[in-house]
């Protein structure tokens, strides 16, 4: 065990700096970034309706708003532009997690170095800081369970009604941002009741669940009697549903899996190579969130002890929570069967708590130069790869964009497998037809309701998509008007479909982009 000769606490670092840096990181990645993230789209549409018919609209286009609604609140103060004022939003949010995590980081012991340290490895771990020039509710989520986590720490060091409210109110916004929260909120408490020699632990445990309990009875209460008939928790009700077919489904999963891959009396262990593949995606995708060089580091700390450094309730706490995180993902993987590297953040930021520490201890413990120079080039590479990020391979999208805002009439009508193109385009599109066959191109083509009586067709044609593009081409006799290419990434084609828009100068050429 490693003496921790940080217990005392120290001065904090500026967290005005931090801030400040967080949002010229920001700026510098939205700069860069040709186009933003498709779920923005829904988050932008459901701003617009909440702008011109209030709550109820936009919650109609997506049931948890609040993001939506927060940056059209920005947009009618400053009359900057929608998408913009989503980026500033999530950019503060940004900014909030950052200073947070250094603050979380001095209070389970960091010095000023390791809080150095601390605000290097969260402005450059590239996969958390890739949602940067996004707008993603992801940001806000993690700022504030960050934030909750601080509290509950120095809420066992002084267990007072200032640190409750606090971890209550931190709770309250990070389950509004994403309902994951309410994992944390129903199962941090009872992470008190795993630390040894705390007095009153039971009581304690009360004390901060009793309110979150409260909480989401009287809002369920309200909703059924404000809104009768209305879905008191949106969206939660399709994984509940998901969870309680979950047998079934899994039957169904392991009979075909066994079929497809396994032979003889090896089918009879189907449901364990289903869930072994389960387990690798998500450890997979675990890892690739916190990158394989911080789990080098975090290993080299394991096999050094150097986890130990915590005091033990605060090493107990952070388990706890890390545990919620994995039990959690794990849940949404068996009834998902798919993980992203972004929902496995939540499980990073809590991980990334031990990266300074360790790093700190390698600086400091190194007899000669190449620890350092092995810290410093991996914070290097690491900040590296953040700024210098790809993006700019999707470049042939908005250049398609850019031509059909030119070349076509404002009030053309737009058919499109691409919810960037219809949205920026400006051109009338028919969303309720946007989730129909996105990913599959033949059921979306053999539907003609979805473009027949448009002007123009906008495709994104991936590779696998090729050959069934060209012959839905020769069959209706159609000249594609430009085409954008994106490489690997494929093609954006652009089709006119009738003669409704006047003819400009050089449409019926094929212009290759």
């Amino acid at each position: 065990m490693h003496p921790n000769p940080t217990i005392t606490p120290l001065a904090p670092l500026d967290y005005r700096l931090i801030v400040a840096v967080s949002l010229l990181l920001s700026a510098y990645l939205i700069a860069i970034d040709p186009l933003i993230n498709r779920d923005a789209i829904i988050y932008l549409r459901s701003a617009d309706a909440y702008l011109h018919g209030g709550f109820l609209a936009s919650q109609q286009l997506f049931s948890r708003p609040l993001i939506s609604i927060c940056f059209a609140l920005i947009h009618q103060l400053t009359g900057i532009p929608l998408v913009y004022a989503g980026q500033l939003l999530i950019s503060l949010f940004y900014a909030l997690f950052c200073a947070g995590f250094v603050s979380t980081v001095r209070t389970l012991g960091g010095d000023r170095r390791v809080q150095l340290i601390a605000a290097i490895v969260v402005l450059s771990q590239p996969i958390l800081n890739d949602h940067r020039a996004s707008i993603v509710r992801d940001p806000a989520y993690w700022a504030f369970i960050i934030l909750a986590f601080r509290e509950l720490l120095l809420f066992l060091r002084s267990p007072t009604w200032k640190y409750q409210l606090r971890w209550f109110v931190y709770m309250l916004f990070a389950s509004v941002f994403r309902f994951e929260g309410l994992f944390f909120a129903m199962l941090a408490p009872l992470s008190l009741l795993a630390i040894k020699g705390l007095e009153h632990r039971g009581r304690l445990c009360l004390r901060l669940l009793a309110p979150a309990l409260s909480a989401v009875g009287a809002y369920l209460v309200a909703v059924l009697v404000l809104h009768p008939g209305a879905l008191p928790l949106p969206s939660i009700e399709n994984y509940i549903h998901d969870l309680l077919s979950f047998p079934e489904q899994f039957a169904r999963v392991t009979l075909a899996s066994g079929e497809a891959m396994l032979r003889g009396s090896a089918k009879e262990d189907a449901s364990v190579a289903v869930l072994a593949g389960l387990i690798a995606i998500l450890l997979l995708n675990i890892c690739r969130a916190f990158t394989w060089p911080y789990i080098v580091v975090l290993l080299w700390g394991w096999k050094k002890k150097l986890l130990g450094r915590f005091r033990s309730n605060d090493a107990t706490l952070l388990q706890a929570h890390l545990l919620i995180s994995l039990a959690y993902l794990a849940l949404f993987t068996l009834i998902n069967r798919f993980m992203l590297e972004r929902y496995s953040n939540q499980f990073s930021i809590f991980a990334l708590l031990y990266t300074p520490f360790i790093l700190s201890a390698l600086w400091r413990e190194s007899l000669g130069h190449w620890k350092k120079i092995v810290v410093a080039g991996l914070l290097l590479g690491m900040s590296l790869d953040t700024l210098f990020h790809g993006g700019l391979e999707k470049v042939f999208i908005r250049d398609a964009k850019d031509w059909l805002v030119t070349n076509t009439s404002a009030h053309a009508t737009l058919a499109s497998n691409d919810k960037y193109i219809a949205y920026f385009s400006g051109r009338e599109f028919d969303w309720s037809t946007a989730n129909k066959n996105k990913s599959d191109m033949s059921a979306f083509l053999s539907s003609t309701s979805q473009w027949q009586e448009r002007n123009y067709m906008a495709m994104r044609v991936r590779l696998r998509d090729t050959e069934v593009w060209e012959a839905f081409l020769k069959k209706y006799s159609l000249q594609e008007a430009a085409i954008f290419d994106g490489g690997s990434h494929g093609v954006i084609s652009i089709v006119k479909i009738n003669n409704v828009v006047l003819e400009r100068p050089g449409t019926s050429d094929k212009p290759h982009y």
